[in-house]
């Protein structure tokens, strides 16, 4: 298992709180949303860890440092985070994926680590479900009724909404095939001037053109993406108290006793 984390974007949305710093560096506690996020994937023994930055280069690096718990990190540039979307910034992180398997991962996440375990559970390729958080900018995902993506965006019909399982999680397993794919539709995007979009938008185009992707619910898991300060502060408020005893001793996190579906 090789994580890619892209955490290249601008944060716009976030305003003065990021002027000066990529959101992933956002702090809850003394702790930065990556560090959390970092901690739930060592805490699964996932140490091939690549993160793919951009805006404000550089601070990412001396905040997290060469190594995190033990495990190396590689960073890798997007230089042209600033007229592309993250479908660029895993086309960049997956030119460094070792094995067979790569979990993305956003660095504008707090979320539990069962999500993880969810990951490391599936067989294929699979996105990850959270609860809707009602935040008025969810990515819904619908599933068909093999378990398999039907849809995945903000623009869902009324129908779609109500049959949704819930949002995207901001984490989804892709094999190796589905990476391939990936890369070459991301490199034709890109040469047509095309590649503002999101990473997630591509993965659904391929799941419907022959690479399927499983759909996991992870129900009732502590989760929240960080795009608003409306988010920041629910992140604060709501979900970091759920999740904090995790993270006290900084050992072990404990594993779910079972899958979650």
């Amino acid at each position: 298992m090789h994580a890619v984390i892209l955490a290249a974007g601008q944060a716009l949305r976030l305003g003065d709180l990021c002027a000066e710093r990529p959101k992933g560096l956002l702090e809850i506690d003394g702790r930065s949303l990556l560090d959390y996020s970092l901690d739930n994937l060592v805490s699964r023994d996932v140490t091939n860890i690549t993160i793919v930055t951009g805006y404000c280069n550089g601070k990412i690096q001396r905040s997290l440092g060469r190594h995190y718990r033990g495990p190396p990190i590689e960073y890798v540039f997007n230089p042209d985070y600033e007229s592309t979307g993250s479908v660029i910034s895993l086309l960049i992180g997956a030119g460094h994926v070792t094995g067979s398997r790569v979990l993305v991962v956003e660095s504008d996440l707090l979320y539990h680590p069962g999500f993880v375990d969810a990951a490391l559970s599936a067989s294929e390729s699979t996105v990850l479900v959270a609860d809707r958080s009602g935040s008025g900018d969810e990515v819904f995902i619908c599933a068909n009724e093999d378990g398999y993506l039907d849809y995945l965006g903000k623009a869902a019909t009324p129908q779609q909404r109500r049959d949704s399982l819930g949002e995207y999680a901001g984490l989804a397993l892709v094999s190796d095939q589905l990476l391939s794919a990936y890369c070459k539709a991301a490199r034709k995007l890109k040469a047509d001037g095309l590649a503002r979009g999101h990473y997630e938008e591509l993965l659904f185009e391929l799941s419907c053109d022959g690479f399927a992707m499983h759909v996991h619910h992870c129900p009732s898991l502590p989760w929240t993406e960080v795009d608003t300060q409306e988010d920041f502060e629910r992140a604060k408020a709501k979900v970091y108290p759920r999740l904090c005893h995790l993270w006290e001793s900084r050992t072990e996190l404990p594993k779910l006793s079972s899958p979650v579906v």
